[in-house]
């Protein structure tokens, strides 16, 4: 049987070339937009006409009816009557509008009255003395929480609209969700209580005022500021059964004391977190604050609290000394080792394997690395309170997972995420500043919730709630 050969592929001619495409795409892409600020504008318009024929209870061109003695929530303010028999249509007046899509102008109905005074009507379409859409609000703190600087964003917004919003008017739209969100957040009783709770905090910068003032080169007295760190601390619930994570709260403190993390365990505590609903362990770092903030605000009898094993071996790594003579890669060689013993002990199935794998340590490295060793002994009973309560939510039939149990390993995964924002911020220049963007980033990365909707809509949703 013959075989037929293969036609060879023949290229097709390319007779347009990339520019004159593009500027073809170009004109129809303009003619599309001059369309969308069309129908933009019509739609607006024809909603605000609707209000109108709503208030007055008329179409335009009808009469009035001077019998109606309907009150209405437009009032003039000359004669402050508010029935609608005495209003009427008369023209309109030229607004600007921007959205996303669309920079124009609109024209917005005016009314007024029979003694010729104006009405003053709020339009549900329209924020009273604002030129921005909704959207552009939205998509605002929708970039915020994405880590995107408002610099950036100007450029962002002005994509489609090609208006430039000033950073000052962005900044403020993107603060607006701290007062609403935090409040809400943080005040309400909660909605269910973890067994597991982590605590832990991490450092950020603020921009607060000295209280001196001082004239910059143009003249002006400004306040001299200055840069403080600050501890944000959070409390994350954790779900020992199912591995479910969420932040139950957080506290913007002035150090990482006593009086910081009391603030937080108490409100906690107001909201509803105890033994009683469910409450069984804390786990932390053992900071010296911390620690005796627990001791000071009691949840209930049976609440262990557990230190973290992570934490304390990063201690006993920092405290290896190693030998006089030791360069710095040897250095590096003894403390893998004796990180590697001190990991051993906490692999052990039960807290008398636990105990005998202490006892090796510390007859292998007593007298080489004195100092690592004592580390590990000191608070060495904390760091195994975790098997306790693992026995305990057996007798009661449940089975603990251990990675929620015996570290913080899962908030500091959490807070990577503040600390992204935090390095697009530099410095954080308010209090209310500090706070949209943590509650930001919260609803960015789903951190109080498990729902798979889109976060920037649930975001608004939860404003509009609260």
């Amino acid at each position: 049987m013959m075989r037929v050969p293969r036609r060879l592929k023949v290229s097709k001619r390319r007779s347009v070339d990339r520019k004159r495409r593009r500027e073809a795409q170009g004109k129809v892409q303009r003619r599309i937009k001059e369309s969308i600020a069309r129908v933009v504008e019509e739609a607006v318009e024809e909603a605000l006409q609707g209000e109108v024929t709503e208030l007055l209870n008329r179409a335009k061109g009808e009469r009035r009816d001077l019998r109606d003695l309907t009150v209405v929530e437009g009032c003039c303010n000359r004669c402050k009557t508010r029935y609608r028999s005495r209003f009427y249509r008369d023209g309109s007046y030229p607004r600007s509008l921007l959205s996303l899509d669309v920079w124009g102008q609109i024209r917005v109905p005016r009314i007024s009255c029979v003694c010729v005074g104006m009405v003053d009507f709020e339009f549900v379409q329209l924020v009273p003395y604002g030129r921005l859409w909704f959207d552009v609000e939205e998509r605002a703190r929708e970039l915020a929480g994405l880590c995107v600087s408002l610099r950036d964003m100007v450029q962002v917004l002005a994509w489609g609209n090609e208006q430039p919003v000033s950073i000052g008017t962005l900044n403020r739209l993107v603060n607006r969700a701290a007062g609403e969100l935090s409040k809400a957040f943080r005040s309400d009783p909660l909605d269910r209580v973890p067994g597991v709770v982590m605590l832990d905090g991490i450092w950020l910068k603020l921009l607060e005022p000295t209280g001196e003032k001082y004239t910059d080169k143009k003249g002006r007295v400004r306040d001299r500021l200055k840069v403080r760190k600050f501890p944000l601390l959070v409390a994350y619930g954790v779900d020992p059964v199912s591995g479910e994570r969420w932040i139950l709260d957080w506290e913007q403190g002035r150090e990482e004391d006593l009086e910081s993390w009391r603030g937080l365990l108490m409100r906690l505590q107001r909201r509803g977190l105890s033994a009683k609903a469910g409450l069984r362990m804390f786990v932390h770092d053992g900071s010296v604050g911390l620690g005796k903030a627990l001791e000071l605000v009691h949840f209930g009898d049976g609440v262990g609290h557990q230190r973290c094993i992570f934490h304390k071996l990063q201690n006993v790594k920092r405290d290896v000394v190693g030998q006089e003579g030791m360069n710095a890669k040897e250095k590096r060689e003894r403390r893998k080792e004796v990180l590697s013993d001190a990991t051993r002990v906490y692999r052990g199935k039960d807290e008398g394997e636990i105990r005998q794998r202490l006892a090796e340590f510390r007859d292998k490295w007593r007298e080489r690395e004195p100092k690592a060793v004592a580390t590990l002994e000191r608070d060495f009973e904390q760091t195994l309170v975790y098997l306790k309560v693992a026995e305990m939510a057996r007798r009661r039939g449940e089975e603990w997972k251990q990675e929620c149990l015996r570290t913080t390993s899962p908030l500091e995964r959490v807070q990577r995420h503040f600390r992204q924002k935090a390095r697009q911020v530099t410095i954080f220049h308010s209090v209310k500043g500090v706070e949209a963007a943590i509650q930001l980033v919260i609803a960015h990365r789903h951190l109080a919730d498990n729902s798979m909707e889109p976060w920037a809509r649930l975001l608004e949703d939860t404003l509009l709630a609260a």
